[in-house]
């Protein structure tokens, strides 16, 4: 049997076991971190999740940290940066590249009978939430109509 072969290329190495002519379609590629993927018999498709990876300043913990999923739109090994956090329902809020900055307004966004919204409603009076920062909770109010003229 001959000897293999390991050769690399910029994104990925690839991995003949066995060079003798009789051995055929043994070899396989695999990806360089921090992508991932394999190939057999066939270029690897690289690919990297910016949201999987976890240091101090990686995307991943980025969100993580702040309370936020993470998503990678385009895991390309080729596009890099474009990593989003999104904000926990009902907070409204994402960011590209950085922890959103979340908001929740309790008169709308909220549909249950006892949230802000029915409450002042089953009243007939109008809901006010005067700070929409995703953490400023229950600081709404229900405001009487002005008198009839």
């Amino acid at each position: 049997t001959a000897a293999g072969m390991v050769w690399t290329m910029a994104t990925q190495t690839c991995d003949d076991p066995d060079i003798a002519a009789a051995s055929r379609n043994d070899w396989t590629c695999t990806c360089v971190a921090p992508t991932s993927g394999v190939g057999m018999q066939a270029a690897a498709a690289c690919v990297i999740d910016e949201c999987v990876q976890r240091c101090p300043s990686c995307s991943g913990t980025t969100c993580v940290n702040s309370g936020q999923s993470c998503d990678d739109p385009d895991t390309s090994a080729l596009a890099r940066g474009d990593w989003i956090c999104r904000c926990p329902a009902p907070q409204l809020g994402e960011a590209v590249r950085a922890a959103a900055s979340c908001t929740i307004n309790e008169c709308d966004d909220m549909t249950c009978d006892t949230c802000a919204k029915g409450v002042c409603a089953d009243a007939g009076q109008a809901c006010n939430d005067p700070n929409t920062d995703g953490l400023a909770l229950r600081d709404w109010t229900c405001t009487c109509p002005a008198p009839a003229s």
